[in-house]
């Protein structure tokens, strides 16, 4: 994974400013995420995803491979490239960028995911960047 972060921190650009130095990723069985996710986020059902931050040095992305496989497959993309998206998903929350905050907060957290992953995956073609 720590390739991965690498890559993502690349290709972010002007946010990774705004990123804690070390990020930690680890995979979570989907039982577990759906405790975290209750807990957390008030939601009753497993996530693909889930991130914390704790102070400016450290954060922590979880991520569920159940999920993100499944997704993987409903989006017809492969375990790899979805598996960075979740990765990249979660760093992105771990700048500072919420999705849940507002509309606009989605619109551009979905516009720069795809920027970020046209750049990570240059000859994919889908839609379900």
């Amino acid at each position: 994974m720590e390739k991965e972060i690498k890559k993502i921190r690349r290709a972010m650009g002007i946010r990774i400013k705004k990123l804690p130095r070390d990020i930690a990723v680890v995979s979570i069985s989907s039982i577990v995420s759906k405790r975290l996710n209750l807990i957390y986020r008030e939601e009753n059902r497993s996530t693909n995803v889930l991130s914390f931050r704790y102070g400016k040095e450290y954060g922590e992305i979880l991520v569920c491979p159940e999920v993100v496989r499944k997704e993987a497959k409903a989006q017809k993309n492969s375990y790899e490239h979805q598996m960075t998206w979740m990765i990249l998903h979660g760093m992105l929350h771990l700048a500072g960028l919420h999705h849940e905050s507002s509309k606009a907060s989605a619109r551009l957290a979905e516009k720069l995911e795809g920027k970020i992953l046209r750049k990570l995956y240059p000859n994919k073609q889908s839609a379900n960047l």
